[in-house]
């Protein structure tokens, strides 16, 4: 039995129907000692892969979504691509929500409709093909219509964050975007993902930089200059997050993981570096704003904090 599943397993690349499996050579009585044994579990309703598998595909967190992509693809019987939030998780895209909790998949096969059920949400859409490609064996969403479609159907925000992931990670880039931004052209959203390409920054280097530079351009706060280098007479010493030179403003937006130890430094280190950084900035005239989640997502509160200290700066300058 161990031939004939090897066989399968090449030939279905991972999970296989209980059809493949009678094809392969397996019986059904057979297919139920594998099942009690725990040679094979089963993903969906007539859908199983080997154990060992799936063990090794659940040590990376986007191949076993990839994996339940083509669990459901098998049950559904239909050719259907990931798209969305689940492209973006397959492809490495940073988004607003993190990991997702349901499938998305799409298909421009007429005869389905939407729906949403059993941990999945099917959508009817175009799906040129230079808009696919694979990814660990199952077709998703290029990158750069991943991110239009996130950017039409979410916030802007949550469009400029997966844009940034996008071209930070040179996974697509902005020439990409503008054109399937234009073959996209009269779709729902589509407006609204303009405006999220025309403020995408490349060098936004997490999550919480994209959505306090979004939460700015709300406010009507002054575009920074980003990932700014400062430097004194004996060379550069710092990098900011953002800075605002007409002001001598600095802004860092600081997320949960910016004191967390490494190989290199404690985080009691890290911290006291962080003050001595602030220390010579403060010595060169600079007024430091740090800021985290709470205030990134309140854009009145994060304008008030700049504002704030742009006055401190103009009345210094006086």
């Amino acid at each position: 039995m161990g031939d004939r599943l090897a066989r399968l397993r090449a030939a279905s690349g991972g999970p296989f129907t209980r059809a493949q499996a009678l094809a392969a050579g397996i019986s059904t009585s057979e297919m139920r000692r594998l099942l009690g044994r725990g040679t094979c579990v089963p993903l969906r309703r007539g859908v199983y892969v080997e154990e060992v598998v799936r063990a090794r595909v659940s040590q990376d967190d986007r191949r076993a979504h990839a994996l339940e992509i083509a669990a459901l693809r098998l049950a559904l019987g239909c050719d259907v691509v990931a798209g969305g939030a689940s492209a973006a998780y397959i492809l490495g895209l940073e988004t607003m929500d993190g990991p997702p909790r349901e499938l998305t998949i799409l298909t421009d096969n007429e005869s389905w409709r939407c729906r949403q059920r059993d941990g999945y949400v099917l959508r009817m859409v175009a799906l040129p093909p230079h808009h696919r490609e694979h990814r660990f064996g199952v077709p998703v969403t290029s990158a750069a219509r991943t991110v239009i479609d996130i950017a039409r159907s979410g916030t802007v925000m949550a469009g400029v964050v997966v844009a940034d992931s996008a071209l930070r990670k040179r996974i697509a880039t902005s020439r990409q975007l503008v054109d399937v931004l234009a073959e996209c052209r009269g779709w729902c959203g589509v407006n609204q993902a303009q405006r999220a390409i025309a403020l995408a920054d490349p060098r936004a280097e997490s999550v919480l930089e994209s959505v306090s530079r979004v939460a700015m351009h709300e406010q009507d706060i002054p575009p920074p200059r980003t990932q700014v280098v400062i430097g004194a007479e004996h060379g550069p010493f710092a990098r900011a997050d953002f800075a605002w030179d007409q002001y001598r403003v600095i802004g860092e937006a600081d997320g949960l993981g910016k004191y967390e130890p490494d190989e290199r430094r404690t985080t009691r280190e890290i911290v006291r570096d962080e003050k001595r950084r602030e220390e010579r900035l403060a010595d060169l005239g600079f007024t430091v704003v740090r800021w985290g989640w709470r205030t990134a997502l309140d854009p009145p509160l994060l304008a008030r904090r700049l504002h704030n200290a742009f006055a401190r700066s103009t009345g210094r300058a006086r």
